[in-house]
């Protein structure tokens, strides 16, 4: 016969959550003036490590010019960005979370560019 705990202890790991993405900026699908200098991917969690990020255009330029944690909070993933040309951009990201478990997704937004 299981006690409370042998059964709690059972159960635990199938509640061990996925950090999970809460929101991006530029917001996904948007259209935005320019490529901006930062991009920043929020979870609904803390993260161990940034394993990779990309922002593509439409020739599959990548202008990532480095992407880690945020120091201040570790559930934000912050990337800089450069060459901004006007188009359409595709982000790849891929995580490691605080569970060990890799996650991975992407986003896309427009970058309109001068008028």
């Amino acid at each position: 016969m299981l006690t409370a705990s042998a059964v709690a202890l059972i159960a635990a790991p199938a509640a061990i959550a996925h950090s999970g993405l809460r929101s991006t900026s530029p917001k996904a699908g948007s259209v935005v003036k320019a490529l901006p200098a930062k991009v920043v991917i929020t979870f609904k969690d803390r993260l161990l490590r940034v394993t990779s990020v990309r922002v593509l255009d439409r020739k599959g330029v990548n202008h990532v010019v480095w992407a880690r944690l945020d120091r201040r909070n570790a559930a934000r993933v912050v990337v800089r960005t450069r060459k901004p040309v006007p188009g359409a951009y595709k982000v790849l990201w891929k995580v490691q979370a605080e569970d060990g478990h890799s996650e991975a997704g992407t986003f896309r937004f427009r970058a309109r560019g001068p008028r």
